[in-house]
Formats: structure tokens, sequence, C-alpha cells
């Protein structure tokens, strides 16, 4: 039968080698041990053509129908080293073939499938699509078709291409595809330095151009999702610790060195997928960090790599909101001691320049309200609450005008609210002298206590605006340290403008003494031996109504045609005698004593006298027995 044929050769000089129904073909050298020989070679090769493809060489293992077995393994192996002293296994090598064109390569197009595709379309293919409909994908930005696409994952040759290994699992109808399992080779020592066999895949070195890629890309499904691709170490021995994962990109003689992506894909009826940084938990150390750090710069006038952290936007125009951008340190959970982790921002340090600036602020908004900045201590069930502490960068000099400044509001705030939210109001202390520049509204007390600031400074050039009470041991003018120019001191009380009282009052309710004027018992600098006081209702000498000169000599005046009055207060119904009324000129110890002088009015008027000058006792006005008061003008005692 056809099928006894063992061994065939035909005219056209094809041989056919066929071993019986599930017996082995066996070609192999005679073994060399014992004769000093080198084994022999087994050597297989395809004869070279000048016309057409190479001739192929397929090495196929055998099908099967049976539903309870697989098809046959199809093994590769190189030979082993039996010798016990630094004995080496053989490598197995599969190479692409050798492509010797030099000339008439085109390298701007690939040929796949029957079609022309560009190096950029073939490499943004290799990179990844997203799909835009049901036959376009979105391909690191450039439009491609479903078609090209296609042809692209098929597989595609160039003039001058040195040919490609290609491996893959095999084809399922109905399951799962066949892997491609790559493994380091195992070893059985007990050397701790004896490690497994790598697993290393490199693209291949130009002598000009750029190297070859490196391109791990998991399997499309044309309905479902597209395969993982997950990278790991194993799982350490009880002794050891898990392997570390690198991923660098090469140094650069020339130019930027490569950058490193990690980048989702875009979805189009869900989210986008996370990106997770996360470090393993440790039993028995501090836990891992995650450190991010840009790249230093070494050339002159240039700066350092950026570090920029955005979260996502909401780009749809109905209510599409931003992402939130959150930053929080490690919680600490011992109930009895430790400290929840600590967040740190700092600007960059400078040796001969500015240190870089620290910008935090709420998001802008076109017609809605602008974020705010909210910085807030923590909270504590049962412990005190953190504080919020701002504070400005001090010099080495120590030079006051040299010392940063704490400034809120610089630019853009139309109201500085503090120690009040929407809920309460606290009560706000300020330390050492308060400068106040523009205008200071008060809606409630002010209250100035000596144990805090010494002074509270309002510039000569603005208002103090309180609306209730105010409460200060001291009001003064502004001394000349309080302004750069020759400040105006002088000390103005009045009433407002357009009120229904418009009065000034002093010590109404509580005030048992009112001391105006004088000198201040123990006085420091600025107090005076004597201060001039004038009460007057308008400007001119006229309006004077009472005057004390700096010699202590006192002006009483009532305005034109106007009278004096001075009166104690009735008692009648009272139960009380009438208060006296003492004009008494002080005793002296050389000279005259002090006259008295009371004088009734001069006039021009003609037709008129001088004014009376009248001296009346006071009457008694009961009808049982009462007598009039006694007038006694007595010449002086001697």
């Amino acid at each position: 039968d056809e099928a006894d044929k063992r061994l065939q050769m035909n005219r056209t000089g094809a041989i056919l080698m066929q071993a019986a129904a599930s017996m082995p073909i066996l070609i192999h050298t005679n073994p060399t041990r014992g004769t000093n020989n080198t084994g022999g070679d087994i050597n297989m090769l395809v004869g070279s053509g000048d016309t057409g493809h190479g001739g192929n060489m397929t090495l196929t293992s055998g099908d099967t129908v049976d539903a309870r077995h697989r098809g046959g393994f199809l093994t590769l192996t190189a030979g082993g080293n039996n010798n016990t002293v630094g004995g080496r296994g053989g490598v197995m090598k599969l190479t692409g073939g050798f492509a010797g064109g030099t000339t008439d390569c085109d390298l701007d197009y690939y040929e796949c499938g029957g079609l022309n595709i560009t190096v950029a379309m073939y490499e943004a293919v290799l990179h990844g699509c997203t799909t835009q409909n049901s036959t376009h994908f979105l391909c690191s930005s450039l439009d491609v078709s479903s078609d090209q696409r296609t042809a692209v994952l098929g597989g595609c040759t160039q003039k001058c291409l040195g040919g490609a290994v290609e491996v893959s699992g095999g084809l399922s109808s109905g399951g799962v595809g066949g892997a491609v399992v790559v493994t380091g080779g195992a070893t059985s020592s007990t050397d701790p330095y004896a490690r497994g066999g790598n697993v290393e895949v490199r693209g291949g070195t130009a002598a000009l151009g750029s190297g070859g890629a490196v391109l791990l890309s998991s399997g499309r499904s044309a309905q479902r999702s597209s395969g993982e691709v997950l990278v790991r170490t194993e799982t350490s021995g009880n002794d050891g610790v898990s392997g570390e994962i690198s991923v660098e990109t090469g140094a650069s003689a020339v130019g930027d060195s490569g950058g490193i992506t990690l980048a989702t894909g875009s979805a189009m009826t869900g989210a986008g997928g996370d990106v997770n940084l996360l470090v393993g938990s440790g039993d028995t150390e501090n836990g891992g960090a995650v450190v991010i750090k840009a790249g230093e710069s070494h050339a002159d006038s240039k700066k350092g790599g950026g570090v920029f952290i955005t979260s996502g936007a909401g780009t749809s125009a109905q209510e599409g909101s931003g992402g939130e951008l959150v930053m929080m340190a490690g919680n600490a959970e011992g109930s009895s001691a430790g400290d929840g982790g600590r967040v740190e921002i700092r600007g960059g340090k400078a040796v001969g320049g500015r240190g870089g600036d620290v910008a935090v602020s709420g998001g802008n908004s076109y017609s809605g309200d602008g974020g705010a900045l909210i910085l807030q201590g923590g909270s504590s069930e049962t412990g005190t609450g953190g504080d919020v502490i701002v504070d400005a960068g001090e010099s080495g000099t120590h030079e006051e005008s040299k010392e940063g400044m704490i400034r809120i509001a610089p630019t853009s705030a139309s109201y500085v609210r503090i120690g009040r939210s929407g809920s309460k109001t606290v009560r706000t202390d300020v330390f050492g002298d308060l400068t106040v520049h523009g205008s200071f509204v008060s809606t409630n007390s002010m209250v100035f206590q000596d144990t805090y600031a010494e002074r509270v400074h309002v510039s000569q050039e603005q208002d103090l605006v309180i609306q209730e009470e105010t409460r200060v041991p001291k009001i003064t003018g502004l001394d000349s340290e309080d302004a750069s120019a020759t400040p105006t001191s002088t000390l103005t009380l009045d009433a407002g403008q357009g009120g229904s009282d418009q009065w000034i009052e002093i010590g109404p309710w509580e005030a048992e003494y009112i001391t105006i004027g004088g000198k201040n018992n123990n006085a420091s600098h600025g107090a005076r031996d004597q201060s001039a006081l004038l009460l007057r209702q308008g400007y001119d000498e006229a309006d004077k109504r009472l005057q004390m000169n700096r010699t202590g000599a006192i002006l009483m005046q009532a305005a034109a045609s106007m009278p004096i009055l001075i009166h104690t207060n009735p008692t009648r119904g009272t139960n009380n005698t009438g208060g006296d009324i003492n004009m008494l000129v002080g005793s002296g110890d050389t000279g005259h004593g002090g006259n008295m002088t009371l004088t009734s009015g001069d006039t021009v008027d003609a037709r008129h006298r001088g004014g009376f000058l009248t001296l009346t006792a006071g009457g008694n006005n009961n009808t049982v027995g009462g007598r009039g008061g006694v007038m006694k003008v007595t010449g002086g005692f001697a």
C-alpha cells in the first residue's frame, strides 16, 4: 500500500520518508562518548534559489481527532552537558533570515496585506488605537480605517527588511487560544548566588537609525474586552524578598532622553481606566514610599523638570464637573499613640536666586462662583484641635526690613473676614502692633487689653469706623513715628453727618471722674505741665465759650446777647436744702489779695442806660412764718 512506502525519490528529485503507522522516524548521529571526539552535527538545509521566495522549512507535529487528547508536542531542545565540573547547557537560537538588500530600500512604507501603510501609521497602530466608529480608529491622533488596522496587525513586510521571528499560540475554534510561554531555565543548585535563568527581550541594534522597539500588547477581541498585560515579580521564598520592577529609558548622547508614559485608554460609553500606584503593606518596618521626582538639569540658566498632577476635566456642557485632586497622608490607627502622616509642600531652595514660590488657589469659573481655598486644622474627639499656622520666612541678617511679610488679599479680594464663618464667630487675638492703612470698620465691641498690643495704628489718611463700642485706655493723635511725612497730631472728636442726634457724649453712663487736660502723675515723654483747654462754638474769637490758657487763666463768655446762667438745681419736693454757689479768689502769700470785680454791661445807645447790677438775697415763699434771706456786704478780716 501507499502507507507501506518508507523512502521514495521520484523523477523530479522530491524525497518522501514515512514510517509505519504509530512508528517514529529517528535521525541521529552515533554517540562518541569514550572516543574523545565531538558529537556529529545534523544539518537540515533548504537549497538556495535565484527566483521567487526561498524554500520553506516546516516542522509540524501530528494532529489527532481524539476528543480526549491534544495534538502532538513540537519540542526543540538544545544539548545538555552532564559534566559536574562547570558543564554548560547548549544554546537554542531562533533567528530570522538575513536581508542583504542595500539599494532600492523603501523605508517610508510597509506592505501590509496588499496595502501600502506609512511608517507613521504602522507605528501608531502598534502603539494602540481607540474606536471612533464602526469603520475608523484613532491611533496616536491618526485616523486609521478598519482595513488598514487589520492589515497592520496581520503582519507587514518591507524591502530590505530582515526576517522576523514569530511565535504564536495555537488557534482555537471554540475555546481559549494557545498560550506562548517563555520561561528562563530553572536551577537545582543550593548555592545562594545561583539564580534562575533570565528572560531577555531586546529590540534590534542599528548602525545609524533608531534601535528596534519592544512592544508588549495584549490581544484584541472583536466583540468583548481586550486582554490584560500583567508585569509582576514572583512571590519570594521563605528567606528572601520579592524582586524589583524597574522601568527605565536609556541615557541620551544628543538631545532628550526617552520619556515614560503611563496611560489608560479612553472609553466610549464608560469611564476611563484608573492608574493606581500602590505600595504593598509590611508588618515589621515602615511602609514603603512612593517617590515621584522630576529630572535635574546641569545646563546654565535652565531649570529642573516640573512635576504636574492634574485631575481629569469634565468636558460635557451639561453640568460636567472636573475631577477631584486629593492629597492625603496616611492614617495612624494606633489607639494609644502614633501621629497621622505629615503633608508638606515646599518651594525649592536657591543659592544665589530667589527660593521657589508655593501658589495654592481655588479654581476659576466663567459664570459660577470661584472655588474656595480652605485651610483647616484637624479636629479631635477628645483632644485639642490642630492649629492653622501661617508664617513668613526669616532672614539670616535679622534685619526687620528683610524679614518676610504675611500678606492677605493683596490684589483682588473685596473683603477679608477673620474669625467668622457661616455658623459661628470666634475671638481673634492680635499680638504686637496693628497698623491699618485702609478703613477700619467694627460692627461690635472693640476691646483694647494691655496684655496684647501696645497700640492700634490707623494711618492719618484713612478712617476708622466702629458701629458700636470701643474700649481703649488711651486715645492720642498721630506721632512723628507713625507716618513718613510730618503727621497732623491733632485729635478730633466730632459727631457724624445726617444723624438724628449729632451729639458728642463723654462719660454719660459709667464715669466717676472726667479729667480734661493736665499732666499725668509721673508722666513720661510727651506729657506737658499745663495744657490749654478751649470750648468754642465756631472759629472766631467771639465763638470761644470756655478757655483755659497755658498759664491757668480762665475765660468764660456767652455768644452776643446770650446770658451766662450759673445756678444749682432746685430741690423742692426732695426735702433737701438748695445747693450753695461759692465764688472765691484764691489765697496768696505775696502782695495784695486777689480782687473780685462784678461789672454790668456798658452801652453806646443814647436812648438807653448801662446794665443793672443786682444782688438779691433769697426769698421764702412759705406763708407760715417764712423769712427772707439776708444780704451781707462785709469788709475783709484783719
